[in-house]
């Protein structure tokens, strides 16, 4: 009788933190709404919600120095590049994938891409490995990532996405603009399920301190847009003009990455439609 005793004992510890989770997920709602008041004022207000997608890729092609200032003369008010952190080099390089897309034989870093920044341009960094660093590499560079914002005068001018919300929440507290990015699915899964999977994006969101959510347009649904529509959204990658004026138009999203130039597509009330 006391063997059993002592293992209902151990069972009931084990009970405790899925009570808490069960606590926190009930709760993320509440914390959600809160986190999202508390970014209601999104750092970007440009009408101007067309971004390039790795620059005007069609021109030195994409995340290329040159497709970076090519989409920033045709009127880009942002540009997307993807980033991947080198930490023997302690230096974030502008590529999507490893190997390193090569320039002129030499990977592109992304100190050269901000040092040409025009005084006006929005950056969307894309840390594409952010996820898979450890944590003593993530704090190396998130703080060589802050400190290349800070010197080029970008802090307020740029955001980073990642789907690791521990070490975007370092970023935040640097004073680094923070975009969560997420994978909702509510035609795939469930109701029941879409929800819980929803109510972790949430409380992963408040943990962040995020400015917003980022994900791919096809996934921003009715359903999507009811569950996180206190939150600026940032979309990619839409390439049909009617739809990019008509995203364009919903006050909650703020940037859609285009891989065209649709960067006249605006939601500027005194400008014409384009």
């Amino acid at each position: 009788m006391a063997g059993a005793t002592v293992r209902w004992r151990r069972w009931q510890w084990l009970l405790v933190p899925l009570f808490l989770l069960g606590l926190l997920l009930s709760l993320s709602d509440l914390l959600y709404r809160q986190a999202a008041a508390r970014a209601s004022a999104f750092v970007f207000a440009s009408c101007q919600k067309v971004w390039a997608h790795r620059g005007h890729a069609a021109t030195g092609g994409e995340n290329s120095l040159r497709a970076v200032a090519e989409a920033f003369r045709r009127g880009a008010a942002g540009v997307e590049i993807d980033v991947l952190f080198d930490p023997e080099l302690d230096d974030f390089v502008v590529s999507h994938d490893r190997p390193y897309t090569l320039f002129d034989g030499r990977p592109l870093r992304l100190e050269a891409v901000l040092s040409s920044a025009p005084h006006n341009g929005l950056f969307w960094l894309d840390a594409k490995d952010l996820r898979k660093l450890s944590p003593w590499t993530a704090h190396q560079a998130t703080h060589r990532l802050s400190a290349l914002l800070e010197r080029y005068g970008l802090t307020e001018r740029a955001f980073v996405e990642s789907s690791q919300p521990l070490y975007l929440s370092w970023l935040a507290d640097q004073g680094v603009h923070t975009s969560y990015a997420i994978s909702p699915n509510d035609r795939k899964y469930s109701a029941p399920l879409y929800r819980l999977h929803a109510a972790f994006m949430k409380l992963a969101y408040a943990f962040v301190g995020a400015d917003a959510f980022s994900m791919n347009a096809a996934r921003y649904t009715p359903v999507t847009a009811a569950t996180f529509g206190e939150a600026a959204i940032l979309l990619s990658t839409v390439n049909d003009a009617g739809l990019l004026r008509h995203l364009s138009a919903l006050p909650e999203v703020k940037a859609i990455l285009t891989d065209d130039d649709h960067y006249a597509v605006t939601a500027c009330a005194d400008r014409p439609r384009q």
